[in-house]
């Protein structure tokens, strides 16, 4: 019998699907790129959990001065606390329209539909890692407060990062404020303001220093913290810090062999290949026997748990 190739299948094959998906994907993917992942071959995974500070661990010691005859002293670290948690697999699945298979025409159609499957996903992980971050990290709990929401005109969004970022240096733990994740509407409030705050020029430039600014993020010299816009994962009003230096969680994922590959290669933004590790993305399709549709299913299967709550600061009220 003679295979027939009909013009849009090559576009429907994983060897395409996947590392379209993904390049539509990863510009929303913002927690994704910043914090640690790990492959697991276990559906429930045991994870860490630092328990104390370096200075306030019972066990803590000092060292000695050493004296002819005499021995170094030996010192314990308390340990950490083991948990565990479940990876969680979410997933989508579309139905192509057989036509658009058979006419060269109907690649409009596959193209929205990748479109906006890959947009759903990545906002759907994005969320559920801000989730789980928002939930997770220390929460400032009114030892921080806002001068005003930042659409007032009495606000002082700058002066509000300093004391948020204050609050991130904990006597004993080794964390600072790199960067901070807003909403998009927040995060045009203080662009705003930026743009119209009435500074003297040797002021702005001696102590202040000048903005840098972006599409996507921010940078205020005297704050020393990039400023993120989040489209999704924060909620409008919210703030989250956090020392990526010290990421504040960890992503366990697991990869199907038979639905997913270990790498993914892509373009990025710039137009260049881009080799990256797969995070738990897998992909499968077939035709329905009555409709002859082919169906394209998505799904991710992974978790992120919370091992250093104190390097992120969360709060509301911006």
């Amino acid at each position: 019998m003679t295979q027939v190739s009909l013009p849009n299948e090559k576009f429907l094959r994983k060897e395409f699907v996947v590392p379209t998906i993904f390049e539509i994907m990863n510009p929303y993917l913002t927690f994704l790129e910043i914090l640690p992942k790990v492959q697991t071959d276990s559906r429930s995974v045991r994870y860490k959990q630092e328990s104390t500070s370096d200075s306030g661990d019972t066990k803590k010691n000092t060292p000695v001065t050493i004296t002819p005859g005499s021995k170094f002293p030996r010192v314990d670290i308390s340990n950490v606390t083991i948990s565990s948690a479940l990876l969680n697999q979410s997933g989508i699945e579309v139905a192509i329209e057989r036509d658009a298979v058979r006419f060269a025409e109907g690649v409009d159609q596959i193209q929205r539909a990748y479109k906006r499957v890959a947009y759903w996903l990545a906002e759907s992980i994005n969320t559920t890692i801000g989730t789980t971050l928002t939930a997770g990290v220390t929460q400032a709990g009114g030892s921080w407060t806002p001068t005003a929401v930042w659409s007032a005109g009495t606000a002082t969004p700058v002066d509000d990062l300093i004391r948020f970022e204050a609050e991130v240096d904990q006597e004993g733990y080794p964390y600072s404020l790199s960067d901070v994740y807003i909403h998009k509407t927040n995060f045009y409030e203080m662009k705003g303001y930026l743009t119209s705050v009435d500074i003297a020029d040797l002021k702005q430039r001696e102590i202040y220093g000048m903005p840098k600014m972006d599409n996507n993020t921010i940078e205020i010299p005297v704050v020393g913290a990039k400023i993120h816009k989040m489209l999704s994962g924060i909620t409008e009003g919210g703030i989250l810090g956090m020392d990526l230096a010290n990421p504040a969680a960890t992503i366990y994922y697991n990869n199907d062999p038979e639905f997913s590959r270990k790498n993914i290669q892509y373009k990025g933004s710039n137009g260049v290949l881009k080799t990256v590790p797969n995070f738990g993305f897998n992909f499968d399709t077939w035709r329905e026997d009555d409709t002859k549709n082919t169906i394209m299913q998505f799904w991710i299967d992974q978790v992120a748990v919370i091992q250093e709550s104190k390097s992120g600061l969360y709060d509301t009220g911006i």
